[in-house]
């Protein structure tokens, strides 16, 4: 049975090295990287690609695809970027108005 344990943490271990070298990757790769605050306190960050944004925030990380000139849309999350604002939409919430910030997420 201790065999079968430590094959499981190994397993895991591997797993999880894995996906944060997957997750850095698509940061050194994004054409640019933001940080935002909503009037309700949210914050999140996203790291911009051509086609699609990763948008991370306390509920998750999510890949957006793009879906028109600066809006971005997964079945959990819609963004909209303009410039040093954004709009973050979400299926049975208001809409929320955020601003960038030099802040940490």
């Amino acid at each position: 049975m201790p065999r079968i344990a430590l094959l499981l943490v190994g397993v895991l271990t591997l797993g999880s090295a894995a996906a944060g070298i997957a997750g850095y990757a698509d940061l050194a790769n994004a054409e640019r990287q933001a940080r935002f605050v909503c009037h309700d306190g949210e914050r999140f960050s996203v790291a911009i690609h051509t086609d699609h944004v990763r948008f991370r925030s306390g509920t998750g990380i999510f890949t957006l695809i793009q879906t028109g000139e600066g809006q971005f849309q997964s079945p959990e999350v819609a963004l909209r970027i303009d410039h040093d604002r954004s709009q973050l939409i979400r299926a049975g919430e208001a809409i929320k108005t955020c601003v960038q910030s030099q802040s940490a997420v």
